[in-house]
């Protein structure tokens, strides 16, 4: 081998890199086992240490990471709302034309890839062609004159949601950067408005969906008080009751112009000592009923706090007091907003706080005015949060002291009332604080979120997956076991059948080992559970191309050629088959890292790098061991196969070209069968698919599936939930339960979750459930999955036929592939239709990601089979040369020639699949599945659907081919040059 001694100095670089980049991950790996095992305050204490604090942060950077699936935490895909940064852009200007255009738009971006700007704009001119974007857009909020073309505005428009969606970032960042999570993981999805998170080691996903999707709009409001409010609450519940006692009752009550209640503020000065004890019931007091007025002699009438309510009755009570009808009663300045912590000693319950507010809606003073936060104690040791305030912030907040004085102001974030006190002095400094019974941790999460600043526009939250640490240790151990299996079933195969090339093999996969995990650790990858059966599934790849050189090399020593030579031809000979099959299997990588979300992303980014290092162990590491061992002794012999094994596929001879036709009309019943099973029964449909909610419950003692089934379907309002059994042992039962129950409000997660353990307690009381892991997808990123899997299939199919094109310069052969690689994947989805229409497997047969990372996989995987065949017929008609050999015996004779490789390789690659499936657990059974149906289905296509096909399809080309594909070098050329190095 030429320059063998600069390889190896490159090599010893390689792996000193390699060497300090996994030194880190496993320092990394113990510095967090230690930090497992303290309390939540010993390990804040253990973090303030500098020097530790230092190396942990080193380890981090420069270290492979576990990913969701492995340690636990949460996946968010969060929107920001372009259309709240057009409306506020427009204003007052925004007309009923505008909110319908708003709304056209929206729906039209749950479907479609393009800017929500341009889809506004479409949506807008759709209703009103002749609408001037300037009419709408022109003025102070823009810069831009009411003259200003719309191409302008729209370019204006743009460049506003984008900043707009680069400020959410960054504010979310900050936020999450802040909450003390180690190695979160953010992307901005370009063009959607989508921001991906990964927030590995969380354990309060509530209180990560507050943190995140809090806009932080923070709000001084001055009050008014119980006293004043009291009248007009009775005139509410005078009129509910008068017009029946419902919000049904009031839409149905048409009440003319003179009717409408005069403001009288005398109300204010009536006598509130008469009693305000709680309605006696519904009909009598329907207002009262629902809000709970202050009982007497137990609150000062100066409280802003005018009742308190059930939390599940606030947003009736919000519809009622925004009933033009009772807006008619209440003073202009008069609005009320809920208070965020619930009422004390009474969980259920909230307080209803009446503001001042104004004909704009402005408040006084903002979170605008914000210079920093803290997070402090008060006289009575609780938590609380200090604000302080520039200079502008300073004056406001003396002059509204000063105004209010010995009165309350409430302080309003995101709609919620936080706090309410009373001024006791005119504050000059500018500070303030705010109370309200918070925990440590809500007091810090409240000081982030204010120290962070605004969001621009509303973050919602549109799909996320919550995984427990105990699902996560149960996964790596799993994961660990599956990878060991898997790495040494594949070792031992090769030393069995070839023997001490075989431990050669071995070496070299190690080798390659040791340099994935050595680049993925330099480039920080997130190892995923996807990610784990990537590796695994390169060991079984990377065997191929030790396998496609020990049958070149044993092919030239049949011949009768030395052992140096026939190494050198082996590897001369084997190489154009290797590239094209790894680039071809890296290509469908590239598709998945493009096309991919979360653990899919971590499975392509492992494919890729293990291609690259199969390359550099197969092509360097086994020829420089092989070279050292021939050159050690004039006399030296490496056993390349098992004899009895070489013999028996010498004597196979199959006639596959000339019985072709047969084998088409199998070929033909099975696509019928599998397309007719797709076109009648489609498919189950995953929730990565469909969208909804999908929870793991791990329960003490079993429960009944029909009893659970009938009692959640009654508690998620009459909607059927899928309940399965997955994974029981011994006494614990573990269920995995999907609903669309309340899947598409933002709010419910918590209503839902409660629900469920409520539902199973009442089947068992003694079951105990713990929810491990909960996947919400929202209808919008259910829709961008399931055009990014069908854009991944179509996009592998052309970039696998034109780099065949490429490659081989005959469209033949590329028609011929992609009908190959079509029949593959027909037959895996067929097979999968089937299997979810009679559902009788105890895993997972559903459409999803996973399921499209393993199609895509398997055409990765076909693709590379069919490339070693169609390499051999190259090769072949170039050996004929002027012979003109009849193209359908070349073409046998190649696939003939190249079954051994086929079958070794196809049964190594099977068998790692199969470790995998035993062991990895049921999140990977269905992935699984399909990939050993694919390897399956594939192998066979290669040989009996790819070239017969190309073969049909090549009539007539047959002298062209001869004369552009020029012969070989001739053996004694080749045996020469190596004999003289």
């Amino acid at each position: 081998m030429k320059h063998s001694k600069l390889i190896l100095v490159l090599l010893g670089i390689f792996s000193i890199i390699c060497a300090v980049n996994l030194f880190y991950t496993f320092k990394r790996l113990s510095i967090e086992g230690e930090l497992s095992d303290l309390t939540p305050e010993a390990r804040t204490e253990r973090l303030k240490d500098e020097e530790f604090f230092n190396s942990y942060k080193i380890a981090t950077e420069r270290s492979l990471s576990l990913g969701l699936d492995l340690q636990g935490g949460m996946y968010v895909t969060m929107r920001i709302g372009i259309d709240d940064v057009l409306i506020g852009l427009a204003g007052k200007a925004a007309d009923s034309t505008f909110m319908k255009a708003i709304r056209i738009a929206r729906e039209k971006s749950n479907v479609s890839q393009r800017q929500y700007v341009d889809l506004f704009v479409e949506s807008l001119r759709e209703l009103n062609p002749n609408a001037r974007l300037a009419s709408y857009f022109g003025g102070q909020s823009t810069g831009l004159s009411y003259n200003t073309p719309d191409d302008e505005i729209i370019k204006r428009l743009r460049e506003e949601a984008d900043q707009a969606i680069d400020r959410s970032f960054n504010i979310i960042r900050t936020r999450i950067d802040q909450f003390g999570v180690a190695s979160p993981n953010l992307q901005k999805v370009l063009g959607t408005g989508r921001i991906l998170i990964e927030l590995p080691g969380v354990r309060d996903p509530e209180r990560v969906r507050k943190l995140l999707r809090g806009t932080a709009n923070l709000e001084f409001w001055p009050t008014y008080t119980y006293a004043e409010v009291y009248p007009y609450l009775e005139q509410i519940d005078k009129k509910l009751k008068e017009v029946g006692g419902t919000l049904s009752d009031l839409d149905a009550k048409k009440v003319a112009q003179d009717t409408v209640v005069k403001k009288d503020t005398t109300l204010a000065a009536k006598d509130t000592t008469k009693s305000t004890q709680a309605a006696q019931g519904a009909k009598e007091h329907p207002f009262f009923d629902l809000l709970k007025p202050l009982k007497e002699g137990t609150y000062t009438g100066s409280t802003p706090e005018v009742g308190y309510a059930l939390i599940s009755d606030t947003s009736k009570i919000n519809a009622i007091l925004r009933h033009d009808i009772i807006k008619a009663i209440l003073p202009e300045d008069m609005a009320f907003y809920w208070s965020y912590k619930p009422k004390k000693g009474e969980e259920n319950y909230t307080y209803l706080i009446a503001i001042k507010s104004n004909r704009e809606r402005q408040a006084p003073l903002t979170g605008a005015v914000i210079t920093d936060t803290q997070v402090g104690t008060d006289e009575n040791n609780q938590s609380m949060v200090l604000m302080y305030m520039n200079s502008e912030g300073a004056r406001i907040w003396k002059s509204l002291t000063s105004e209010y004085l010995g009165k309350s102001v409430a302080i309003v974030l995101d709609g919620y009332v936080y706090t309410y006190p009373v001024i006791q002095s005119v504050i000059s400094g500018g500070n303030t604080q705010i109370t309200g019974n918070f925990t440590i941790e809500e007091a810090k999460d409240l000081a982030n979120i204010l120290k962070a600043g605004k969001l621009p526009a509303p973050a919602r939250i549109e799909g996320e997956e919550v995984v427990g640490p105990s699902l996560g240790a149960d996964t790596v151990q799993n994961g660990l076991i599956a990878f060991i299996l898997g790495f040494i079933s594949v070792v031992v195969f090769m030393a069995a059948y070839y023997k001490k090339a075989g431990v050669i093999a071995g070496i070299a996969l190690i080798f390659n080992l040791f340099a994935l995990l050595g680049i993925c650790s330099a480039a920080n990858v997130v190892l995923t559970l996807p990610g784990i059966a990537g590796i695994v599934l390169t060991m079984g790849m990377a065997v191929d191309a030790n396998v496609l050189i020990y049958e070149r090399i044993r092919e030239e020593l049949e011949q009768g050629k030395g052992l140096k030579v026939a190494i050198a031809n082996g590897f001369s000979n084997a190489f154009s088959a290797i590239i094209d099959g790894n680039i071809t299997t890296f290509l469908v990588g590239v598709i998945l890292f493009i096309n991919g979300i979360g653990p899919i992303r971590g499975f392509a980014v492992t494919l890729m790098v293990g291609i690259i290092t199969t390359l550099i162990a197969g092509l360097l590491v086994t020829r420089l061991i092989l070279d050292y061992l021939a050159n050690k002794s004039e006399n030296a012999e490496i056993s390349f196969g098992t004899a009895t094994l070489q013999r028996y596929f010498k004597s196979l001879s199959p006639q596959i070209i000339a019985k072709r036709k047969k084998t088409y009309g199998v070929i033909l019943s099975a696509v019928i069968l599998f397309v007719g099973s797709i076109a009648i029964f489609g498919f189950k449909l995953g929730l990565d698919f469909q969208g909804g909610r999908q929870y793991l419950v791990e329960l003490a003692s079993p429960v009944s599936l029909d009893k659970a089934n009938s009692t959640l379907y009654v508690a998620f309002n009459n909607q059927q939930p899928v309940i399965k059994t997955v994974n029981a042992e011994g006494a614990a039962q573990r269920l995995l339960i999907t609903t669309n129950y309340l899947y598409d409000q933002q709010d419910a997660d918590k209503k839902v979750e409660e629900t469920l353990i409520a539902g199973l307690k009442s089947v068992n009381p003694s079951c105990n459930p713990v929810i491990i892991k909960n996947t919400t997808v929202g209808p919008s990123v259910a829709d961008d999955i399931k055009r990014s899997a069908l854009q991944s299939v179509i996009w592998s199919l052309v970039v696998m036929f034109l780099y065949i094109l490429l490659r081989f310069r005959y469209w033949q052969f590329g028609v011929g592939a992609v009908m190959s690689l079509t029949f593959n994947v027909l037959t895996t989805l067929g097979i999968f239709s089937l299997l979810g229409k009679f559902d009788f497997l105890p895993f997972s047969v559903e459409l999803d990601q996973a399921f499209i990372a393993a199609i895509l996989t398997i055409v990765g995987y076909t693709i590379n089979d069919t490339v070693i065949v169609f390499d051999r017929i190259r090769e072949n008609v170039r050996e004929d040369g002027k012979s003109m050999t009849p193209l359908d015996i070349l073409f046998n004779r190649s696939i003939v020639e190249t079954l051994s490789r086929t079958i070794i390789t196809a049964g190594t690659t099977f068998l790692t699949a199969l470790v995998l499936f035993i062991f990895a657990g049921d999140v990977l059974r269905g992935f699984m599945l399909a990939l050993m149906l694919g390897i399956t289905v594939g192998t066979l296509s290669s040989i009996f659907v790819a070239a017969p096909l190309t073969l049909d399809f090549m009539k007539g080309a047959r002298e062209k081919m001869q004369e552009e594909i020029p012969p070989v070098a001739s053996a004694t050329a080749t045996t020469a040059s190596v004999e003289e190095r």
